[in-house]
């Protein structure tokens, strides 16, 4: 990245206080691109000041800047397809590729698993079956996930309407979204900007808005009230979909098992027409 380039560069130049702010960006950028200037002096131990006289010595215009462009380096980080046709090959060399593409999946799920807290999961259960209704999204790649959950909650609940840009109208979605609503959106890196439009616009409109992606940084979690992060840096957008699909399925659990008397007979109907129009005896 080019302010990193520039910070070694004018290292000397700087001040002591301003080489802390420096060397702490260096190490952490997450961190940078997350906390306000204050906070991040407070931890290496400076002022708010000297963090933004060292956006200065950068020759930038403020500490806004500066996020912008880490936030900027940190989503480029993520691979690309390719990278994904790479690392399959390189594990062809080796024995029983199905088993580590497979073991792959299952240590992705445990990462999540592990990153994700409990109680946004059950705030996330709670809005969604308290909800007036429910509107899900997600384009291009994530439109399958999308779609399943939207087929599945849709047998837990009324009133669950998937967007689909080709077919419906969008005005006329958004009018019907309100305080009472959910709005559910997923898209990953390159991240879809419809997507991040509709969830801002619902979000205008009082919606609580659950978000599915793979950064804190990602565009849709600036408008997110609950942001499960799925995947890292190095994992592609077919890597994301095993865990994706574990967490959109845990999410069905969890409402299935909390919710069982509201859906249980919204159950028996379904497979009572599934049975009698949709598949022979």
């Amino acid at each position: 990245m080019e302010i990193f380039s520039e910070i070694k560069e004018k290292y000397s130049q700087l001040s002591k206080g301003q080489q802390k702010v420096g060397e702490y960006l260096l190490k952490n950028p997450e961190e940078v691109a997350l906390q306000p200037a204050n906070q991040i002096g407070h931890r290496i131990g400076v002022s708010e000041t000297t963090v933004i006289r060292f956006c200065y010595s950068l020759g930038l215009s403020g500490y806004s800047q500066l996020q912008a462009m880490v936030r900027e380096h940190l989503i480029h980080q993520k691979s690309h397809l390719n990278n994904y046709y790479s690392s399959k090959k390189a594990m062809a060399r080796q024995p029983h590729l199905y088993a580590q593409v497979m073991e792959n999946d299952a240590e992705n799920i445990r990462k999540m698993q592990a990153n994700i807290r409990e109680a946004d999961i059950e705030q996330a259960v709670i809005k969604i079956m308290e909800a007036n209704k429910v509107y899900i999204t997600g384009m291009r790649t994530a439109f399958a996930p999308a779609q399943w959950f939207s087929l599945v909650l849709g047998l837990a609940r009324d009133d669950v309407y998937l967007y689909q840009p080709a077919m419906d109208d969008l005005m006329a979605m958004l009018q019907q979204v309100n305080k009472q609503s959910v709005f559910i959106a997923i898209t990953f890196h390159r991240y879809v900007k419809e997507t991040v439009k509709l969830a801002e616009m619902a979000k205008e409109q009082g919606a609580f808005v659950i978000s599915m992606t793979d950064s804190e940084l990602a565009p849709i979690a600036q408008c997110s009230d609950i942001t499960f992060v799925i995947g890292e840096g190095k994992d592609t957008i077919l890597d994301v979909f095993p865990p994706l699909f574990s967490l959109l399925n845990a999410l069905i659990a969890s409402i299935s098992v909390q919710y069982d008397g509201s859906i249980k007979e919204r159950q028996e109907r379904y497979e009572r027409l599934s049975s009698d129009y949709l598949f022979f005896k």
